[in-house]
C-alpha cells in the first residue's frame, strides 16, 4: 500500500496545475492476493469536468503517470499492466449511489 500511496500522491502532485482539477482519489483491491487486483480511482467534481478531462487528455495522462509511478516505486511490471486506473465524477457517484457512496465502487 505504501507503493500505491506514494505513486498516487506523485500523480496528483504532477497534475495539480492542470484543469480540470481532481476532486479526490483513492485505491482499493485484493492486492494481498495478487498485486494485479488493484483499482485506482480519480474523481472530478462534476460531469462536465470529467468530460473535459477526457477530451483534453488529462485522464489518459493520469493513467500513464499512475502506471509509470507504480513501476518507479517497485510495483511488479506484470501487475501494472493489469491494474485498473478509473475515473468518474462525484456527480455520477451521487446520482447512481446516493448516500451509499461505496456501493458505486463495488
Amino acid at each position: 500500500d505504501s507503493i500505491v500511496n506514494g505513486a498516487t500522491a506523485r500523480v496528483t502532485d504532477a497534475v495539480a496545475r492542470r484543469l480540470p482539477p481532481l476532486h479526490s482519489h483513492f485505491f482499493y483491491g485484493a492486492s494481498a492476493i495478487h498485486q494485479r487486483h488493484l483499482v485506482t480511482w480519480y474523481l472530478f467534481a462534476t460531469d462536465a469536468e470529467w468530460e473535459t478531462a477526457r477530451q483534453n487528455g488529462l485522464t489518459s495522462d493520469i493513467d500513464k503517470l499512475t502506471r509509470k509511478e507504480l513501476l518507479a516505486g517497485g510495483y511488479p511490471p506484470e501487475a501494472v499492466e493489469r491494474i485498473f486506473v478509473s475515473f468518474v465524477s462525484d456527480e455520477e457517484v451521487s446520482r447512481k449511489a446516493g448516500a451509499n457512496r461505496w456501493a458505486y465502487f463495488k
